[in-house]
């Protein structure tokens, strides 16, 4: 295997990794956003009233579309975290038996993963539809049989199948058995009727000729492409975003001004030490390192939130970085158009030998 064959691999592996991680993430934060306003999919079966009631599932609608797009092992470990973080955050008391439950319908769903003009066939919407039923009945009675354990000696097994099996069947057909086949054949019609690729400045501020600057997300046959160190920026924003706010949900505890100095101030350095050096042109980074730096500037911005004790001094901040910024672009424009220049006169140099021999 030549050099660029291996390095071409390591970074197709890096990116499955980091795709999987961030569909997780994703995944994972949707679900906790979602449920705070319509309830989780738990919440229906928690109450202390435990009587027979169905309502639409806005949480089982969204969680059962991503995990058919993003595949069982995803839909797992997404619907055991989200579950768990959000009972963390809002439950007094943990129900870890509906982690497990919504663990086990995310990884069933996501069985039947979608692929690219797979629902241009209509046949597919069928299957979907009917496994959709089928991972119902199946969690239909996944439910029972841990609620039996559960509530064994509080509920009788009749009120355990009406209240809680049977409720989320019921809950299941309105919510997820019709409409999210439906939402596929809409989503494959859009991102995969053809081969597309969206390369626009707005999203990647680097040409065609910088594509090694961007990296793609891919929505059916659809490539998006966005710029590395932005794309991580973005990311870190919202990660720590939703950790601050779980943080104060769960432990009540806000974060501490000072701290987000000290970081505001600390985290920007490996993306000014990785932007600056590739602007002089003493190296070129990589993909990874851009969304890496890109990520921890995004951390900061979001520090930035929590600094209003200090707002002096974070403006301070701001000023300086800024004009490193500005002196970096300025220098390395200089050294860009030295070199340009150095080129340019060799070239005229050889087409003077040319003409001369």
């Amino acid at each position: 295997m030549t050099e660029s064959a291996q390095e071409e691999e390591q970074y197709n592996v890096l990116r499955r990794i980091f795709l999987n991680i961030f569909i997780i993430a994703f995944i994972i934060i949707s679900y906790v956003y979602i449920s705070e306003p319509f309830g989780s999919i738990s919440s229906l079966y928690v109450s202390t009233s435990l009587e027979f009631s169905v309502q639409f599932g806005f949480s089982l609608l969204l969680f059962s579309f991503l995990c058919v797009l993003a595949g069982s092992i995803n839909g797992l470990i997404a619907g055991f975290l989200g579950e768990l973080l959000f009972q963390l955050a809002f439950y007094e008391n943990l129900h870890l038996e509906w982690c497990f439950i919504v663990a086990i319908f995310g990884f069933l769903v996501g069985i039947y993963k979608y692929h690219p003009s797979k629902y241009q066939n209509i046949r597919n919407v069928v299957y979907t539809f009917l496994i959709l039923i089928f991972v119902s009945l199946i969690i239909f009675g996944v439910i029972i049989a841990i609620e039996s354990i559960v509530y064994a000696g509080f509920l009788s097994l009749e009120g355990i199948i009406i209240n809680f099996g049977v409720e989320f069947l019921f809950q299941s057909l309105i919510s997820i058995i019709f409409i999210v086949p439906f939402l596929l054949f809409l989503y494959d019609l859009a991102f995969a009727k053809e081969e597309r690729y969206l390369y626009q400045m707005i999203l990647t501020h680097h040409p065609i000729s910088a594509s090694d600057h961007t990296f793609y997300l891919k929505f059916g046959r659809t490539k998006i492409y966005f710029c590395s160190r932005c794309s991580g920026v973005i990311i870190g924003g919202l990660i720590a975003l939703f950790t601050t706010y779980l943080t104060y949900k769960i432990y009540d505890i806000e974060f501490s001004a000072e701290i987000a100095l000290i970081l505001c101030i600390i985290l920007p350095i490996p993306g000014i030490i990785d932007w600056g050096t590739q602007r002089l042109l003493l190296r070129k980074s990589t993909t990874e390192s851009r969304l890496f730096t890109g990520f921890i500037i995004g951390l900061a911005l979001h520090c930035m939130s929590y600094t209003y004790k200090y707002y002096l001094y974070t403006m301070l901040i701001l000023i300086v970085y800024f004009t490193i910024f500005g002196l970096l672009v300025f220098f390395g424009h200089k050294k860009e158009m030295k070199l340009l220049n150095a080129d340019y006169e060799d070239y005229l140099s050889h087409e003077q030998n040319d003409i001369d021999e």
